[in-house]
């Protein structure tokens, strides 16, 4: 049965991603703006690509670096746990993490770092592509800032607790007053 879900969308996400020539030709500019330490336009090309193909870990890893470069520290931590969440090997990202964490103070027994389970489930550790998805979802809202961002990848282990921790912020009923109230009158 071909099905799409979150894991496969992770376990394909490389495989798909580099046979989409959209996807390499914004890669190919990231990595020579990258070389030429040109990091805000490197970033750009990196985002681009991400857009194109949310699930790819590999490419979150080389986003966190160029934030990393240019001192943005809260990005380059998104970037990294996004990279972990998704699978991407330990070793290239879990230095640098944590560099950038001391780097803001923030203390990592506290928001420990959490690795891609490859199960399919509640369980699951939050990405990036799940936060984004998820506010549109529960909070009506086509972006978020970085500091939500990161404050919901610290404080929310699985993909449920990002849900619970998400409906009781006071933008979940902004957003979804009439279907709360359609609840409440037993309407629904």
């Amino acid at each position: 049965m071909d099905r799409t879900d979150r894991r496969t969308l992770i376990e394909t996400s490389q495989r798909v991603a580099l046979a989409d020539s959209r996807f390499l030709a914004h890669v190919r500019d990231g990595d020579a703006l990258r070389d030429q330490q040109r990091w805000p336009e490197a970033a750009a090309a990196y985002e681009s690509a991400l857009r194109l193909h949310p699930w790819e870990r590999s490419y979150w890893v080389q986003l966190g670096h160029m934030a990393k470069e240019q001192e943005d520290f809260p990005k380059a931590e998104i970037a990294y746990r996004t990279a972990c969440a998704l699978g991407a090997p330990g070793h290239d990202v879990v230095e640098h993490l944590r560099f950038v964490m001391q780097r803001q103070g923030a203390d990592e027994h506290r928001w420990p770092v959490r690795f891609y389970r490859n199960s399919d489930g509640p369980g699951d550790v939050p990405a990036y592509p799940d936060v984004a998805l998820f506010g549109r979802l529960l909070w009506n809202v086509g972006g978020m800032s970085d500091a939500d961002m990161l404050l919901l990848l610290r404080d929310c282990p699985t993909l449920d607790g990002l849900v619970v921790t998400m409906c009781a912020d006071s933008r979940f009923e902004r957003a979804n007053r009439p279907w709360l109230e359609l609840i409440e009158e037993h309407e629904l």
